[in-house]
């Protein structure tokens, strides 16, 4: 669990610390190779795209990873890469546009050792790390359900010390580094979710470093005039990554919708060349400013902006 320290010098509060770093600073300063990473967003919603692409321009090698119940393009990019050693997860596809390709063949092939779990697993585990809890049962009637016989050293048993049950237990999962897309935070990281949390909340607090990428940066007095708004404090957060369009081809809620050409694009190129996609679209651009021009500039955002959004 993340702790809170008051900072004080000579008896006085110390000034805020500003983090906001391009993606390439995040990613080198906070990414270590072997670290254990989570990865924010749901379906093909609010995926760290830009971050992503940034820690395979970097190589960066993930010893393990764990997504929220429901990993898409996010963890499948990292994997086709060949980053990523070991991973956790319910499920990893693109909803209606089918399975995920570089998953389903690096599992297949023996390249990536998958830890096997379902929603409450990646939910109740992030939560007793957020919790720095040592392990966590799980709730009456799902322990029937959620012991894979792939993996069953990810659980144990134990029996309710009040009422003598026996119940599932799952360990507390506490990732080196989050990659979370948030859509405003000011420069100390008070962040505002626009739409859906998901898990990312809980990735946040279970995490010992946190990367925030956000849609735009805005002034503390907004963050001020919206308190009752803000879902992550500062503390929490150790770099805030201003990237507009970022979650592109996935979709920022309340700014732009995902963009199912690219993502057919994308699985095309799983199937026939992968690394010429990585090479258009993730090596060839030095940043996420130059990887808008290559997909197609103002005009791709203005197509997919769900409207009254300044670019």
């Amino acid at each position: 669990m993340r702790r809170l320290y008051l900072i004080l010098s000579e008896g006085r509060l110390m000034a805020r610390t500003e983090k906001v770093l391009s993606a390439k600073e995040a990613v080198e300063r906070f990414m270590k190779d072997g670290c254990f990473v989570a990865i924010g967003g749901m379906h093909m919603h609010n995926n760290t795209m830009a971050l992503i692409r940034e820690v395979i321009r970097q190589n960066v090698g993930i010893g393990r990873l764990i997504t929220s119940p429901s990993g898409s393009v996010n963890a499948d990019m990292l994997i086709g890469a060949g980053l990523v050693d070991e991973l956790y997860c319910a499920y990893v596809g693109m909803e209606h546009l089918g399975l995920a390709p570089n998953f389903r063949k690096f599992a297949e092939s023996g390249k990536l050792k998958v830890r096997e779990c379902d929603e409450a697993f990646v939910t109740f585990t992030l939560r007793a790390g957020a919790s720095s809890m040592p392990f966590i049962p799980l709730p009456r009637g799902l322990e029937a359900t959620s012991v894979p016989s792939m993996n069953e050293e990810d659980y144990r048993w134990t029996s309710d010390p009040f009422g003598g049950e026996k119940v599932a237990c799952l360990p507390a999962l506490q990732p080196d580094v989050a990659l979370v897309h948030c859509q405003k935070a000011d420069e100390y990281g008070n962040a505002i979710f626009e739409g859906s949390k998901f898990n990312d909340f809980l990735m946040i607090k279970a995490s010992d470093k946190v990367i925030l990428q956000v849609e735009e940066v805005v002034p503390h007095e907004y963050i001020l005039e919206n308190a009752m708004r803000v879902d992550v404090p500062a503390f929490l957060v150790d770099a805030v990554v201003n990237t507009p369009f970022g979650c592109h081809p996935t979709a920022s809620h309340r700014y732009y919708r995902y963009d199912e050409g690219h993502i057919k694009e994308y699985l095309g190129a799983c199937k026939e060349d992968f690394d010429a996609y990585l090479d258009r679209y993730v090596r060839g651009p030095k940043d996420n400013e130059e990887y808008l021009e290559v997909i197609g500039g103002r005009e791709k955002a203005k197509e997919l902006m769900e409207g009254g959004v300044p670019w």
